[in-house]
């Protein structure tokens, strides 16, 4: 099942709205590619932990939010180590509203800061300036106009956004959790400022 299946994402907003959390399924996934950008592989129950914060979820929701959850982390890890560059941002279907989806965009970004840091031993001066220069673009799609007109510009400006989340999240993983790899990331480049909002 592809990552950015509609179904895999209304599925986990689902299931973390039944107990009450407070992430959203964008902003979770977001976190876990973040933690995954560091030599050593996160373990899913800190992650699954730090989604669920402050709850104690019980029954049936219980066991959805873990099992989706569970499920994430593993289609996620399964994809960001394939070398055929499966990778895709978990966000709302192409049919959902523009600024539902731009929101979405925005969470994912945070998320995406927020386990990086998690992570721990990215000090930005040691990043290669590639790198460094996503961490910087994050930051600003992070603040992405959510009641932006749903016009062709928006759209296409939208489709270009999530492709570089795609390409960023793959190069800064290069240079962070593979730090042996010598090789290019294809599609890895980051594109100018022209793509951040």
């Amino acid at each position: 099942m592809p990552m950015n299946d509609p179904e895999r994402y209304t599925e986990l907003t689902a299931a973390l709205a039944a107990v009450d959390a407070n992430v959203s399924a964008a902003e979770a996934q977001g976190m876990l590619c973040g933690l995954f950008c560091s030599p050593n592989e996160p373990e899913a129950a800190r992650w699954i932990a730090q989604v669920l914060e402050g709850l104690s979820p019980k029954g049936e929701p219980a066991r959805e939010v873990l099992e989706a959850l569970t499920q994430l982390y593993h289609d996620t890890r399964d994809r960001l180590e394939n070398d055929s560059l499966e990778f895709e941002p978990l966000l709302p279907d192409d049919e959902a509203d523009l600024p539902e989806r731009a929101t979405a965009l925005g969470r994912w970004c945070e998320g995406f800061l927020f386990g990086l840091g998690m992570a721990g031993g990215h000090d930005p001066a040691e990043l290669p300036r590639e790198a460094n220069e996503v961490v910087n673009d994050l930051t600003e799609i992070a603040r992405i106009d959510t009641d932006a007109e749903s016009d062709e510009d928006s759209e296409i400006a939208y489709t270009e956004l999530v492709e570089y989340l795609r390409a960023a999240t793959l190069l800064v993983r290069e240079h962070t959790a593979l730090p042996s790899s010598s090789q290019p990331v294809d599609g890895g480049t980051a594109p100018g400022s022209e793509f951040v909002p």
